[in-house]
């Protein structure tokens, strides 16, 4: 798949109302160390909720990787294990190789996850809406 990129789209795959919501409201941000930690299961070095404009910037480099150094492989006992950059979209990080993700897999609509320190993939919430909300509780 070509890169692509509108206002709501990015390699094809719609941004979550929610997350656009957080972001012309200027919600889309990180909030102290302690609350990311608790969300994401690992203390964060430099974290950064990513800009639409980063977020187009990171999945561009996103489609072209391959392998499971960086994808994970699947876990069935803690799904999903790995991400397919093809349904999947980076919109932040909590350092330097933390990523976390949209996963546009599950037909119910795109879950959060994060790429944890061993390489896998978790899901940290089942939709935006939900990650939104354990932020700020």
């Amino acid at each position: 798949m070509a890169y692509s990129v509108n206002s709501n789209v990015i390699n094809g795959l719609p941004l979550p109302e929610a997350l656009l919501a957080a972001m012309s409201e200027d919600r889309w941000t990180p909030p102290d160390s302690a609350v990311l930690a608790e969300v994401f299961g690992e203390q964060p070095e430099e974290p950064a909720f990513y800009s639409l404009e980063q977020m187009e910037f990171e999945n561009r480099h996103w489609l072209a990787r391959t392998g499971p150094l960086f994808l994970g492989t699947p876990e069935p006992a803690q799904p999903p294990g790995d991400l397919d950059p093809r349904s999947s979209l980076i919109i932040g990080d909590l350092g330097p190789d933390m990523p976390f993700a949209l996963d546009y897999r599950p037909a119910t609509g795109p879950t959060v996850v994060y790429r944890k320190a061993d390489g896998k993939w978790v899901m940290i919430a089942p939709s935006m809406d939900r990650l939104l909300s354990r932020l700020r509780d």
